[in-house]
């Protein structure tokens, strides 16, 4: 593995119940990551990324992945079925919740 690429990514906390308002954190290990939320709340896509390691949660259900990119490195792929990797070392999570008030 390359020096400073993430071998996990983790969004905590991993699982609810969730309410409105609470506040999801990214985390990766390896070379100073950044973070984006992509995914989809109550059926709509998150366009553009919400950028940083946290996510607020609003009311709805949602399918959120948190990507953790290292920009300078070339990452060999993961060795784990939770953690997507690629050539440009950006490694991806993703929760499923309902967000109920």
């Amino acid at each position: 593995m390359s020096a400073g690429c993430p071998d996990e990514v983790t969004i905590i906390p991993a699982s609810g119940p969730f309410e409105l308002g609470d506040v999801l954190t990214c985390s990766a290990d390896g070379y100073d990551p950044t973070y984006a939320w992509t995914g989809v709340f109550n059926g709509v896509i998150i366009d553009p990324p919400e950028i940083g390691s946290t996510y607020t949660l609003l009311e709805g259900d949602f399918q959120l992945i948190c990507t953790a990119t290292i920009s300078e490195l070339t990452c060999p792929e993961p060795k784990t079925d939770a953690v997507e990797g690629s050539a440009f070392g950006k490694y991806r999570i993703q929760l499923n919740t309902v967000v109920r008030l």
